[in-house]
């Protein structure tokens, strides 16, 4: 993969949480939804690529921490 399908791919899930909702459980569950497919992503991009950088993922996804 190359730099630019990392970007779509975070990007996609930093839309994902663009819009919020005014209700703050909902909100933390969508979040924590995120979340979770992103850590399961970075573990399968990271067998892909060694060099793959978790953090900055993380932060172009919206969910740094």
């Amino acid at each position: 993969m190359s730099k630019k399908d990392y970007n779509l791919i975070a990007t996609a899930i930093w839309r994902a949480g663009v819009i919020g909702d005014k209700n703050q459980v909902r909100q933390q569950a969508k979040t924590d939804a995120r979340r979770l497919i992103v850590n399961n992503l970075i573990a399968d991009l990271k067998k892909e690529n060694p060099r793959f950088d978790s953090k900055k993922f993380l932060k172009a996804c919206g969910l740094a921490i």
